[in-house]
């Protein structure tokens, strides 16, 4: 019992930082909202396995580095509310890593979406 207790007491913990992105983050937010149109499009094209795959793991990665950007960002906070240039380049390179996994997922929603629509 003490085990599933641990699980669990891990997975509220989890949450609880899925849920202060979701609130406290606007971009977060915003590639979420994003998401919404292409899975509910899925459905009406009919994705086959291979495309929901492909779709899924798009969308998650977005949604993974926008919130280790996130953590990034609090992380920088929490030590200088200062310009410092270190701190710059820790939140431009992981704003790069979002804009990245937004490229890659945009491509890939292109090279599924074309064949769609021909």
């Amino acid at each position: 019992m003490k085990i599933i207790n641990r699980v669990i007491k891990k997975l509220n913990y989890a949450f609880k930082g899925l849920r202060i992105a979701a609130i406290t983050d606007n971009s977060f937010k915003i590639h979420f909202v994003f998401a919404l149109p292409i899975v509910i499009s899925g459905f009406f094209l009919e994705f086959n396995q291979f495309e929901w795959v492909t779709i899924s793991i798009s969308i998650g990665i977005v949604l993974i580095s926008e919130l280790f950007n996130t953590a990034i960002e609090y992380i920088v906070k929490m030590f200088t509310c200062e310009y410092h240039e270190l701190a710059e380049k820790l939140l431009d390179i992981s704003a790069g890593a979002v804009l990245m996994s937004s490229i890659l997922a945009v491509v890939l929603a292109l090279l599924i979406y074309i064949p769609h629509f021909r």
